[in-house]
């Protein structure tokens, strides 16, 4: 499971040219060092072979039944039954896109403990998720465009400390996962654990686990626990 993340450094220029946007895209980003379910999160599709960056909520609903059902939001989808599961099929068929991110959260038990720990590439550049979307139009209000991300077995790094990742995307196969194809096996195929030395882990402090607090601190090494004797 993966139930929050970072995008640190939402630079525009960087963002587009991480992403293959077109001139003219507006990105009004702040830093977000706890992004959380149901917030607004960046996300990139792709129309007619043009790409977009828009806003999503974090937090899928395919359709009316979805906001009926009592549980937490479909936050995470798993890639292993992402082509069969009722709530994401449609969407793995017709509504992939990208979630930009520097870095995710994850946390180990031990005897301190559930201890966060940030997961980020190590030279700190941007990567992203593979992610589902979907509308939702309900008879009264504002429609509703929210999304998923994918989750698939742990690699090394992180098999020790959780038995799920997030789908964190070679860059080299982005543009086949937002695009029109219906190649389900080739879409699938691309749903694997980051290689080992994608990612690097950091224990941080445990700021992180309030939703309401944001800022780099969230981020910073942790500082060792003191020990009484």
């Amino acid at each position: 499971m993966c139930g929050r993340y970072t995008l640190a450094n939402p630079d525009p220029k960087r963002i587009k040219l991480r992403f293959e946007l077109p001139d003219g895209t507006e990105i009004d980003e702040q830093p977000r060092f706890n992004i959380a379910p149901t917030d607004p999160v960046l996300a990139v599709r792709e129309r007619a072979q043009r790409r977009e960056l828009g806003s999503l909520r974090w937090g899928l609903i395919p359709g009316k039944w979805a906001l009926e059902k009592k549980g937490p939001p479909l936050i995470n989808a798993r890639a292993e039954t992402l082509d069969r599961q009722p709530a994401f099929a449609e969407s793995f068929r017709l509504r992939r896109c990208l979630l930009p991110a520097d870095g995710f959260y994850e946390w180990r038990r031990d005897e301190r403990g559930k201890v966060p720990i940030w997961f980020s590439r190590p030279d700190g550049d941007l990567f992203a998720f593979a992610g589902i979307w979907a509308r939702y139009e309900p008879r009264d209000g504002d429609p509703i465009t929210s999304c998923a991300l994918i989750t698939c077995a742990p690699n090394e790094l992180m098999r020790p400390i959780h038995d799920r990742m997030p789908v964190v995307l070679d860059p080299d196969a982005e543009a086949l996962w937002v695009s029109d194809t219906n190649d389900t096996e080739a879409l699938l195929e691309v749903l694997r654990p980051a290689p080992e030395d994608a990612l690097v882990a950091r224990e941080v402090g445990d700021l992180v686990n309030d939703v309401r607090k944001d800022g780099p601190e969230l981020i910073a090494p942790r500082e060792a626990d003191a020990t009484l004797f």
